[in-house]
């Protein structure tokens, strides 16, 4: 069903807020991926490297997954997509 002022489909506006909400993420990650792998550089300390490597490999995870979730809703294969807030 269609939203005649603009339109778009609910579904189509839900993929959209969900999409931004990861590109938000993704740039947090990223971000962050960066903030530890600068720390990396700059230590020499072994125990603090093998930390900061395992921070900076699990943020580059989290990209790697919303980078596939955003792909799968730009090509429609979102399923049911539900924001639930759980705090």
């Amino acid at each position: 069903m269609s939203n005649r002022r603009d339109g778009m489909s609910e579904e189509t506006k839900k993929n959209l807020n969900v999409e931004k909400i990861l590109r938000v993420a993704l740039k947090k990650e990223q971000d962050s991926y960066s903030f530890y792998d600068r720390l990396l550089q700059d230590t020499t300390v072994a125990i603090l490297q093998d930390i900061l490597e395992e921070l900076r490999d699990e943020e580059l995870r989290h990209i790697n997954m919303i980078k596939k979730k955003i792909t799968e809703i730009s090509l429609g294969r979102s399923g049911a997509w539900t924001l639930k807030k759980s705090f």
